[in-house]
């Protein structure tokens, strides 16, 4: 039996396995002295969930559109935050890297020749009801999307919800649709769970939190370093297909509670990679129920 280090390795060699299959298939052209075919490796974390869609099919279709002309391959392998870690830890690093602020573990890892990070999209934390109005939101009424890697507790901290009832993504919308709770402390993907359910909804962004970003940042150096670059600023100019993610960015037109998401400005934030020391100093205090010390520690 494969212990979870030995699965997360075997997933990134599957990955670069896939990868070398791939360029095997390209046309080689009959020019000799064209220069030798680039692989960039490029791994996707899903710390938060996202709106709608795969992140990272949206990223190997932005890199193959992006790289068309050019002899760079761009392999986008997504991996668990853990596996990841693992996968750093054991010496198998990627060129580039997007994940979701707060997520720890690439700090000693990171080129800031030109930037530490640059986020691509993101999303928000939401207020959603059927039937309420948000003026008796209460710690009794409220189920809490409890999420994966991203802090809905520190939300829920600040919004004075420490104690509400969490659940799994999916068990949390079905727990308001089946009127067990009046409210519920989401993000965008509750949203588009609600819409895709035809569901009579009301919805506001909250504003006192937020960490539901999704960075890139480029870890090699050498050959590879100038074409991930110019693709990591192509990601942060070149926002289309972001809407068809459920997600925002500057550039982005939504409606309605998306809208809202976009033009938010937030009181507190985490919106790039920490070390694993901050984090505890967070969940630590998030589990002390210390709004002010949380405060003090977020941006």
């Amino acid at each position: 039996m494969l212990n979870r280090k030995q699965i997360a390795l075997l997933i990134v060699l599957a990955a670069v396995v896939i990868a070398a299959l791939a360029l095997a298939f390209l046309p080689k052209g009959g020019d000799g002295g064209r220069e030798e075919m680039s692989v960039v490796e490029l791994w996707q974390i899903d710390g938060f969930e996202g709106g709608k869609g795969s992140r990272a099919r949206y990223l190997q279709n932005k890199a193959d559109k992006f790289f068309e002309d050019k002899r760079v391959y761009v392999n986008v392998t997504s991996l668990s935050a853990d596996a990841a870690r693992e996968n750093l830890s054991a010496g198998n690093i990627p060129d580039m890297i997007s994940y979701g602020a707060g997520f720890y573990g690439i700090e000693g890892y990171v080129n800031a020749s030109d930037f530490s990070y640059l986020c691509w999209c993101r999303g928000g934390y939401v207020m959603i009801t059927l039937n309420g109005d948000f003026s008796d939101v209460s710690q009794t009424n409220t189920v809490i999307n409890a999420g994966r890697d991203n802090l809905v507790s520190a939300c829920a901290l600040l919004e004075g919800l420490a104690d509400a009832d969490s659940a799994a993504p999916t068990e949390a919308y079905v727990a308001l649709l089946n009127g067990d709770y009046k409210y519920l402390l989401g993000t965008q993907r509750d949203i588009y769970r609600m819409e895709s359910r035809g569901a009579d909804y009301r919805a506001k962004a909250l504003t006192s939190f937020n960490d539901l970003y999704q960075n890139v940042s480029i870890l090699c150096e050498g050959k590879n370093y100038e074409s991930c670059l110019s693709f990591a600023r192509h990601l942060n100019e070149d926002c289309a297909g972001v809407e068809e993610l459920g997600m925002v960015s500057e550039k982005t037109t939504h409606t309605g509670t998306m809208a809202d998401i976009q033009s938010a400005e937030y009181e507190h934030s985490i919106k790039s990679f920490v070390g694993g020391g901050y984090m505890e100093s967070v969940r630590q205090a998030i589990k002390n129920g210390d709004a002010n010390s949380l405060k003090n520690l977020l941006n």
